[in-house]
């Protein structure tokens, strides 16, 4: 009866060491082999997370340089181009002048015509004519565009000039409107609520 004892505590142990060396087997396993792949995935997030900490790098730098380029642009366009609240007609047509002098033409008139008012923005606009030669003419137009008015060239109408007997010369007349632009307030609309 002893030895039938025996055998069922044999199996047991055979059965328990069985189990204890089948988990030190999948322990040694899991350190060993598993161990690779899982360090090789480390090594691959690693280097993934390095990668994109350079773009964010890279990104930020990017941001920052765009960032300082809106920043120089807006501080330029704050320091020009606005419309004037008043303008300074005076001071332009005595530059009109002087750039009709430069490019050997006459004024032969200049008056005011009806003011226009828009919401926040008032056209004086004034009759313009002088004489002189086709090409002239055309530069003179190009120096008014380079000008640092707010001003406007309309109506234009280019014709033959005659002399005082009737017969045509060389000379043109250029008939235009000028308009000259100037901020006004806005009116607030009224709340009808």
């Amino acid at each position: 009866m002893s030895d039938n004892r025996k055998l069922p505590l044999l199996a047991i142990d055979l059965t328990g060491g069985s189990a204890v060396a089948c988990c030190l087997l999948a322990l040694v396993w899991l350190i060993t082999v598993r161990s690779d792949d899982v360090s090789a995935d480390i090594t691959q997030l690693r280097q993934s997370v390095q990668t994109a900490s350079q773009d964010l790098a890279a990104f930020r730098s990017a941001r920052d340089r765009q960032q300082a380029i809106l920043t120089n642009r807006e501080a330029q366009l704050s320091q020009m181009g606005h419309l004037p609240d008043r303008t300074p007609i005076e001071r332009y047509f005595q530059t009109l002048s002087a750039l009709a002098s430069q490019h050997n033409l006459t004024v032969r008139r200049n008056q005011p015509v009806s003011p226009r008012r828009y919401p926040g923005l008032l056209e004086q606009r004034y009759s313009y004519e002088l004489s002189g030669a086709m090409p002239d003419i055309t530069q003179f137009f190009r120096s008014v565009e380079h000008t640092d008015y707010w001003a406007d060239i309309s109506y234009l109408k280019v014709e033959s000039g005659h002399s005082s007997w009737g017969g045509i010369f060389g000379d043109r007349i250029a008939s235009l409107t000028i308009s000259l632009f100037s901020a006004l307030p806005i009116d607030p609309v009224p709340d009808n609520g």
